[in-house]
């Protein structure tokens, strides 16, 4: 038996040291693909790191004695992966707006790139999410990825000429959309001829 001749603290660290590496090759292998799906804007590799970094925390933790016996050792393992994803995401965020800042202090395609790539992402991809789900939001969140027409209409399986219909509708809604929030931001009135004015 695990833990004979032991004292009890000695016995819950080996018990909880052991399940904690029974759980490593499926956890491992599994766990970077359900970060992936929670956490789109990370890559594979960057998930797989913030998995690596939360079993070997959590092993430090089992060797200190701090975790104890009744952990549910897959949910705590969970929690410290999402947790280092989320803070993966904010220091990402963190760089990309100190690039941002660089680049419009500095004149070229760089910084007009840079600029164009922050309007993507802080205003055209959340008026898509805002879109209901159809296959006209569908198309222009693939294109918003850099997808090709073609690929886009091959992953669907519509023609070409359907493709462009749907896109042509989406960007008439998100035209609409930015517009309203442009006009938001200069702080235009939307309330036109009332009377005494």
């Amino acid at each position: 038996m695990v833990g004979d001749g032991l004292d009890g603290d000695s016995a819950v660290l080996i018990d909880v040291a052991q399940r904690l590496l029974d759980l490593y090759p499926e956890f491992c292998a599994r766990e970077p693909y359900a970060l992936q799906r929670d956490f789109p804007g990370l890559s594979l590799a960057s998930c797989q790191d913030a998995v690596q970094e939360a079993y070997l925390a959590t092993g430090r933790l089992a060797v200190a004695g701090r975790l104890p016996q009744g952990t549910d050792l897959v949910a705590y393992l969970r929690r410290a992966s999402r947790n280092r994803a989320r803070s993966e995401i904010r220091r990402q965020t963190r760089a990309d707006q100190r690039l941002l800042v660089r680049a419009r202090e500095a004149p070229g395609a760089a910084a007009d790139f840079l600029i164009r790539q922050d309007l993507l992402e802080g205003l055209v991809i959340p008026a898509i999410r805002e879109m209901k789900k159809s296959r006209r939001r569908k198309v222009v969140e693939l294109q918003s990825r850099g997808w090709s027409d073609e690929r886009i209409a091959g992953e669907l399986g519509i023609p070409l000429s359907r493709l462009h219909r749907d896109r042509y509708d989406a960007l008439r809604f998100l035209r609409r959309k930015l517009a309203r929030h442009i006009r938001a931001g200069l702080g235009k009135n939307h309330q036109h001829g009332k009377k005494g004015d």
